[in-house]
């Protein structure tokens, strides 16, 4: 994969992200994180999905965690909450293409392969969920940690 390439594909999918952004009627200052934060997850997805050593399951775990990530700083940055980064950032991940074949297989009573593509739609969903749970369940837990931190070094000055 060239530079290029890689340049297309991040227009694209920041144009996409961008989109399902004003579809979600995310507020138009987060339009263009919003379509950034698109653009980076797929571009890692697709940069890591073409490593000959790297599955396509952990790309896509790999890639919502990249979105999770960006979403948990920009949302604390522009203060709105991450869910309006994250729904709009990994749609460009979302395996429609695989749904739409499996469905296909099922009608053509193809059931093999309706088994293959579903099974691998399937994983792919899962890596997605994944990868959003653990960077916001680690954000999440890093909040916690830090107001528990500051809030001990007000109880130790008020003591003094």
């Amino acid at each position: 994969m060239t530079i290029k390439d890689l340049i297309i594909n991040f227009i694209f999918s920041f144009a996409v992200t961008a989109g399902f952004s004003i579809f979600f009627n995310a507020p138009k200052k987060s339009l263009i994180p919003c379509g950034i934060v698109g653009g980076i997850g797929w571009c890692t997805y697709v940069v890591m999905a073409n490593s000959e050593y790297i599955s396509n399951v952990f790309s896509m775990v790999i890639a919502s965690a990249v979105v999770s990530l960006f979403s948990e700083i920009l949302a604390r940055k522009l203060k709105y909450p991450a869910i309006n980064f994250i729904i709009p950032g990994i749609l460009p991940l979302v395996p429609g293409l695989g749904l739409y074949n499996t469905m296909y297989s099922l009608v053509q009573k193809d059931y093999a392969l309706a088994v293959s593509t579903g099974t691998d739609s399937l994983f792919k969903s899962t890596g997605i969920a994944i990868g959003i749970l653990i960077i916001t369940s680690f954000t999440k837990t890093y909040y916690i940690l830090v107001k528990k931190m500051h809030l001990k070094k007000l109880e130790e000055k008020l003591e003094k």
